[in-house]
C-alpha cells in the first residue's frame, strides 16, 4: 500500500468518527498520570547519573549517555508491566536521580563504593537523536537500522526507498521526555485498555503506551548482571529517568501488512546511544563514592578531557 492509500484509508476512518462520543477512562487517567510524571520530572534543575569512572570518561569523550530497554532493567517485575506485546521492546531508559546524596547501596548497585562517581546533568542537554548499539558496544551503521527523529522523517524515508524499488521499514523515536518513577506497590496503570464509540458503546481498544516504565514497587528483587540479587527498596532511588520510545513503521505490499521475517521485524537492540548538547558539561559536578580511590588524580584526568571546563566537587 502506498503512502496515499493508507492516508486516505486513515480519512475514511476519521470520517466515521464524526459526531461520535469517544469515552476512555483508563487512557485518559493514564494521560493524566504521564503528564503529573513529566511535570515533577521538570521541577529538578539538577539529575544525578551515579556510573563507574570509566564509564564516566567514555560519557564525556563521546557526549553521549547509553539507555538500556525497558525489558532489560534490573527490576524483573517492572519489565513484566508491559502488557501490549507490541510495545514491550519499545522503550530504553537511563536513570538519574534527583537527591545528590546516596546511599552506599546506590554507590555499590550502579557504580562501586572504590571507583563509583556521581555526575550532575540537566535534562535540557539531551538531543532528540539515537543510535542503535551493538552487542560489542559498537554503534549500528547500517542504514536499514538508523533512527529518525520523527514520525514524518521516517515516512519521507520510506517514501523515497519505495519510489527507487526498495522496500524500507524506518525507525524513528516516538516520544522522548523525562518522568519521574511513582512508588506504589498497588497501583497498576496498563497500556492497553478499554474504550467506548458512539451512543451504541461500540467497544474498542485504547492504547497510552508511554504509561510504561513510570511506575515502580516499592521494594522488589533488583537483579544485575554480575552482582548478587537482592531485595530492594526502589523508593530510596528518588529516580527520574529519561525514556527515549523508538517504533517501526509498518511494511505494506500489495495492500497487506508483511508480519514477521520480513526487513528487521524482529531484530532487537539491547541498548541505544542518545547524545548531549556541546553545552553539556560546561560545569561538570562530580561526586565520589566513599572509598574512592585517587581522587586528585582523577580530576587531573577530568581537567584534561574538559581544560574549558569548570569542574565542582559537591
Amino acid at each position: 500500500m502506498d503512502n496515499q492509500k493508507e492516508i486516505k484509508a486513515l480519512g475514511v476512518l476519521a470520517k466515521s468518527l464524526e459526531g461520535k462520543v469517544i469515552s476512555a477512562d483508563s487512557a485518559i487517567e493514564n494521560l493524566h498520570f504521564i503528564r503529573e510524571s513529566k511535570e515533577l520530572a521538570q521541577t529538578h534543575d539538577w539529575l544525578y547519573h551515579c556510573t563507574t569512572a570509566s564509564a564516566l570518561k567514555s560519557i564525556l569523550r563521546n557526549r553521549e549517555f547509553w539507555l538500556s530497554n525497558l525489558k532489560c532493567v534490573n527490576d524483573d517485575e517492572e519489565a513484566e508491566r508491559i502488557d501490549v506485546p507490541e510495545y514491550e521492546n519499545k522503550y530504553y531508559v537511563c536513570c538519574f536521580t534527583y537527591g545528590p546524596r546516596i546511599s552506599d547501596e546506590h554507590w555499590e548497585e550502579y557504580g562501586s563504593e572504590s571507583g563509583g562517581v556521581l555526575i550532575g546533568i540537566k535534562t535540557k542537554w539531551f538531543l532528540r537523536k539515537a543510535i542503535f548499539m551493538c552487542g560489542d558496544n559498537s554503534k549500528n551503521d547500517d542504514k536499514f537500522t538508523k533512527i529518525a527523529p520523527n514520525y514524518d522523517e521516517a515516512l519521507s524515508i520510506k517514501s523515497t526507498e519505495q519510489q527507487k524499488g526498495r522496500v524500507a521499514n524506518p525507525f524513528y523515536i516516538s516520544s522522548f521526555d523525562f518522568y519521574q518513577i511513582k512508588y506504589d506497590d498497588e497501583l497498576v496503570k496498563n497500556i492497553s485498555g478499554i474504550g467506548y464509540i458512539g451512543g451504541n458503546e461500540t467497544q474498542g481498544r485504547t492504547l497510552t503506551p508511554e504509561i510504561a516504565g513510570i511506575i515502580k514497587s516499592t521494594h522488589g528483587m533488583c537483579k544485575r548482571q554480575g552482582k548478587e540479587a537482592h531485595d530492594k527498596d526502589w523508593t530510596t532511588e528518588k529516580e527520574v529517568r529519561l525514556k527515549v520510545g523508538i517504533q517501526q513503521l509498518e511494511i505494506f505490499t500489495n495492500g497487506h501488512e508483511i508480519h514477521d521475517g520480513m526487513i528487521m521485524k524482529t531484530i532487537f537492540f539491547p541498548q541505544i546511544a542518545v547524545p548531549v548538547s556541546d553545552e553539556a558539561f560546561d560545569v561538570l559536578k562530580i561526586s565520589f563514592a566513599p572509598q574512592f580511590r585517587d581522587r586528585k588524580g582523577f580530576l587531573e584526568e577530568m581537567r584534561q578531557l574538559l581544560p574549558e571546563s569548570v569542574i565542582e566537587v559537591i
